[in-house]
Formats: structure tokens, C-alpha cells, sequence
């Protein structure tokens, strides 16, 4: 091997040992965080679930004091005469007596005292841990509050345990309540089972800190201590077993270089004089890496070529793109323009059928004035073409409405509205329809019923539609109920249109909703209309912020609600999931 390819070699094998070493480095770092945030945790679970034992059988043992004064109050109180005599010996003076004595007589801080939030005695007024345990008790969360608490620059280990009342408290602390009880307080008038209050432990936490502390640093040092004789071993096993077969891999490439000789020729000639290669391994990777690099040299050969075979797809693939491309704008282009068309179209054909009918409307009423009232017949026939000519007149102004929305030409004109006068209004307009097909028409406004900050016309319209539709589709002996409602919680006013009518199957509902569409054509004959009522109803209630839902069954019915904000309506606003539609109901 030439000096040139020694240093090279030299340079590789220092390179690959500093990054071994860097790799165990950082791995038994990554593993050192990872153990000792693992052993601290797991320590202070341990001293939590020590301190919180010891607190418990503290609790335990002070309720059974509690518990021995409250069955022996009889024996307590009680001569050998059977004479009631009082002695000032009860379960609270028990447990508070016992509790200060174990404080005193204890080594170390213990405190245990018992508290609620209107004691009888000032000194059981509870501090900040515990008044928010009390607030959980009573507000029905029983489980027992504990942690760790710095207090007078100590830290302590605090547990507040709910106290319910029993059988044996009644008597002191049930009813009537602000009777006076044998102790001479007022009663609280509690029940069994209430929250009485809480008994409360503090302990001296540091010893037990200072333990789990010096716990954590032992483990800590014997897992580093580990983790540096793993890496050792580590480190030396890599070392043997690869930097230095890749230093006589790469004192061979170098041989290899300056040779005309093949990877194959130079394993056949190895013969005894080098170690190196009596080995099967290294034999077999020199003859793997010798094929690799003929297949290599054979790919490259035709590399070139194949590039230039799909350079050329590639830029065939983009021209065709291009083209396409081309041809999709000017088919949007063309299906704009037909838009365009169709919606002008639409806006001046109503246009122009909205000035004769109106005509028509006006000559109507004029006759219908001057023909003598017992000439039925007349009567009849002016009053059905008036009737029609309406339905005509709103089926022209719901073609203009869609031109305007799909224009994009259509404004909000806010104003103040009371839903009473507007449903109302729509109300009288649909009467005599009603009345002449024997449908009950009711309408109610809860009182509650805010102001809304709307578009009064778009609001009409709505509602114009929504009414009309359900009496359309309301056989005689039916009824349409109109109701409006306040929904604070939302801050909506919810306007529901019930009917009795004809109803759709649920796989309908989202088609009465598009324009020019009814649930199917049977429907157009017999009842009429040019689909556009409720296309009409979802486009205004989304502008003006609000939401229109539907229930139906086919057979039993229908019911439209529109939900409209109070304050001024954002833009857009949605339609609500419609698990719900109107069948047929689709002028």
C-alpha cells in the first residue's frame, strides 16, 4: 500500500470512530434524560402513594375515635339511673381533643383538624387548599384531594377527605334546622348522606423529599455508570469487528486501483500472501462488488440514450397537457358566457311578464268591483283568475329573485323587524288559499320573540314561501301551524312551518331544494309551480346568515325550520345538515 492511500486509510478509520463515539455519546444521553425523568417520576409517585397511606390511616383512625364517642353518647350521658345528664363530651370535642394531642405529642408537624364552610367553631375556618376542596365536595366530587404544598416555607403534604353525615349526627346536626341541639349550637338541618365537611392532614414532606432526592441520584449514578461500561464494550466490539476490516477493505480498493486487474482476478491470485483475503466473507463481497460494478458499467452505457427517450416523452406528455388546458378554458369561457345568458334571459323574460300580469291583477279587481255580487258564477270565475294571477305574480317574482342571487346582484337592506307583523302579513295573504281548500291555518309568536336586525323583504319572501308551500300541499281537513320561537342560547329566532301535507321519503329531501326541481313529475301535475320556492328560501336564508333544516315522512307531513340571526347576519351563513327535506314540496 502506497503512503498516500495509508493516510486516507488512517483519516477513514479516525472519522468512523468519532462518529461511533458520537452515536454512543448521544444515544446514552438520549437514554440518561429518558431514565432519569423516568425515575423521578416514578419516585415521587412512590413518596405521593407513602405520604398518602399514612394520611388515610390517620383519617381512619380519627374517624373511629369519632366513631366510638358518637355510640357511646348514651353511656357518656347517661347516669346509672337511667337520668339524662349532659357531660360536654361529644364526637366533635373528641375528635378536635384527640387531633390537637397527636399534633403535639407527634415528632414532626402533624396537623389533623376538621373543617366545612360555616363552622361552628372559627378555629375549623378553612384555609385556601381546603376551601376548594369543599367547593368539590358539595358541588358532588367525593374523591379525597391531596399533593404536596409549600407552607411557611415548608413543604408539606396536604390530604382533604369529605365527611358525610351519618345516623349518629342527626341529633346534633339535623332538623329542624336552627333548633338548638344539646351542645347549645343551632341545628344545621342536615340530612344522612349530605357533605358535613372535610377532615384535614398536613405532613412534613421534606424528609420524605430529601429520601425520594437521594433515591433518584443513586439510580441515576449506577445507570450512567452502566451505560459508560456498555459503551466501552461497545466501543471496542465495533472496532475490531468493523473499522478495522474496512481499513484492509480499503488498503485492497487502493491495490485494486493501481492495478488493471478485476475485483474477481484479484481474489483468485490472493493466494497465502494476505490474511486478508483467506477470508469467505470478504471474498464473497469482493466478487458481489466486482458484479455490481460490470452492471453498473453496462447501465451507464445506455443511460444516455434512455434519458433521451424520456426527455422526449416527457416533453410530448406537456404539449398534450397544454393542449388540454387550452381546450378546458375555452369550454369554461363558453359555459360562463351560457350562464350569463341564461340568467339575463331569465331577469328580462319576468320582467316582462311581471308588468301584464300586474296589469291583469289591477283590471281583475276593477271588474270584480263593478259586477253585481249576486252573480255568483262571475264572482267565482274573476276570483279564480285573481287567484291564479297571484300565483303566477310570486312564481315571476321567485324567477327574478334567482336571476338577482345568481347575478351576485342581490343587497341586504338591513332594518329592524317584528316577526309578528311579518307573519301576519303572510298569514292574510294565505287565508282565503286556506279557506277555500278547508286547511286550518294557525300562527303563534312567543312573546319572547325579540326585534331582529334583518332584511324585511328577504324575511317575507321566506316565510311567503314557506306558508304557501305547505297549504299547496295540504289536502282538506288538514292544518298548517306557523310558529315562531327565540332560541337564546343561539341568539336565533327559529321559524317553524309545520304541515300536514303529502311529506317526502328521507332519500328526497336534498332534491326539493334545488332549482327548478320537485320530488318527482307526478307532483308537478297535479299541484304545479317552477321549482323555485325553496331553492329560493335556502339562497335568502343563507344570505341573510341563517340556516333552514327539514322533517319529513312521506305520508305524515312536513316541517321547514329557518333559523335567523338576532343581530345583523354575517356573511354567507350555512344550511344545515338536511337529514330532513320536503317531498313534493318544492315549488
Amino acid at each position: 500500500m502506497s503512503k498516500s492511500a495509508k493516510r486516507v486509510s488512517r483519516r477513514t478509520s479516525v472519522g468512523l470512530r468519532t462518529k461511533i463515539i458520537g452515536l454512543l455519546l448521544g444515544v446514552s444521553l438520549l437514554l440518561g434524560v429518558a431514565f432519569t425523568s423516568y425515575t423521578y417520576i416514578d419516585q415521587r409517585s412512590r413518596t405521593t402513594s407513602e405520604l398518602l397511606e399514612q394520611a388515610r390511616v390517620m383519617v381512619s383512625e380519627m374517624d373511629a375515635v369519632w366513631e366510638f364517642i358518637s355510640i357511646n353518647q348514651d353511656t357518656i350521658n347517661y347516669t346509672s339511673d337511667g337520668e339524662y345528664d349532659y357531660k360536654g363530651l361529644h364526637c366533635a370535642i373528641a375528635g378536635k381533643a384527640v387531633a390537637a394531642l397527636f399534633s403535639q405529642e407527634s415528632d414532626y408537624d402533624y396537623s389533623i383538624r376538621f373543617t366545612n364552610q360555616d363552622p361552628r367553631n372559627i378555629d375549623n375556618t378553612p384555609d385556601e387548599y381546603e376551601e376548594a376542596a369543599l367547593k368539590a365536595f358539595y358541588a358532588g366530587d367525593k374523591d379525597a384531594r391531596y399533593g404536596f404544598e409549600k407552607l411557611d416555607g415548608q413543604e408539606v403534604f396536604r390530604y382533604v377527605a369529605v365527611m358525610e353525615v351519618e345516623q349518629n349526627c342527626v341529633e346534633c346536626h339535623g332538623g329542624p334546622k336552627g333548633e338548638i341541639d344539646p351542645t347549645g349550637f343551632p341545628k344545621e338541618g342536615w340530612d344522612v348522606g349530605d357533605v358535613a365537611g372535610a377532615v384535614s392532614v398536613v405532613m412534613p414532606a421534606d424528609a420524605a423529599i430529601e429520601g425520594m432526592t437521594a433515591s433518584v441520584i443513586n439510580n441515576v449514578a449506577f445507570f450512567l455508570l452502566l451505560m459508560l461500561l456498555t459503551g466501552g464494550a461497545i466501543y471496542s466490539v465495533l472496532s475490531r469487528l468493523i473499522t478495522d476490516p474496512l481499513n484492509k477493505l480499503e488498503a485492497s480498493f487502493a491495490r485494486l486501483g493501481s492495478s488493471s486487474e478485476t475485483l474477481g482476478e484479484l481474489v483468485e491470485k490472493r493466494g497465502e500472501r494476505d490474511e486478508f483475503y483467506s477470508s469467505r466473507e470478504v471474498d464473497n463481497l469482493f466478487l458481489q462488488f466486482d458484479a455490481m460494478a460490470r452492471s453498473l458499467s453496462n447501465y451507464y452505457n445506455t443511460l444516455e440514450q434512455e434519458v433521451s427517450e424520456r426527455t422526449a416523452q416527457l416533453r410530448e406528455a406537456n404539449e398534450e397537457l397544454e393542449r388540454q388546458r387550452a381546450h378546458v378554458e375555452k369550454v369554461n369561457a363558453r359555459l360562463a358566457s351560457d350562464n350569463r345568458y341564461k340568467s339575463d334571459f331569465l331577469a328580462i323574460v319576468s320582467h316582462e311578464l311581471r308588468t301584464p300580469l300586474t296589469s291583469i291583477l289591477a283590471f281583475t279587481e276593477l271588474l270584480s268591483e263593478s259586477i253585481d255580487p249576486a252573480n255568483e258564477n262571475a264572482t267565482r270565475q274573476l276570483e279564480e283568475v285573481h287567484k291564479n294571477g297571484l300565483i303566477l305574480l310570486e312564481m315571476v317574482d321567485n324567477v327574478l329573485e334567482t336571476a338577482r342571487l345568481q347575478a351576485g346582484s342581490e343587497n341586504i337592506n338591513l332594518e329592524l323587524i317584528d316577526m309578528m307583523d311579518i307573519v301576519g302579513m303572510v298569514a292574510s295573504s294565505n287565508e282565503p288559499v286556506a279557506e277555500r281548500k278547508g286547511v286550518m291555518l294557525e300562527t303563534s309568536v312567543d312573546p319572547d320573540v325579540p326585534l331582529i336586525m334583518s332584511d324585511w323583504e328577504k324575511v317575507r319572501r321566506i316565510l311567503m314561501n314557506l306558508v304557501s308551500n305547505a297549504v299547496k300541499f295540504t289536502s282538506a281537513g288538514g292544518r298548517v301551524d306557523v310558529g315562531v320561537s327565540y332560541d337564546r342560547l343561539a341568539d336565533r329566532v327559529v321559524v317553524a312551518v309545520a304541515d300536514t301535507g303529502i311529506g317526502i321519503p328521507k332519500d328526497k329531501h336534498d332534491l326539493v331544494f334545488e332549482r327548478f326541481t320537485q320530488e318527482n313529475m307526478s307532483t308537478v301535475r297535479r299541484y304545479g309551480g317552477s321549482g323555485l320556492g325553496l331553492s329560493l328560501v335556502k339562497d335568502l336564508t343563507t344570505m341573510l346568515g341563517g340556516a333552514v333544516s327539514l322533517e319529513s315522512e312521506l305520508g305524515e307531513g312536513s316541517t321547514f325550520t329557518v333559523a335567523l340571526p338576532v343581530s345583523a347576519p354575517c356573511a354567507g351563513g350555512e344550511v344545515l345538515d338536511s337529514d330532513e327535506g320536503d317531498e313534493g314540496e318544492g315549488e
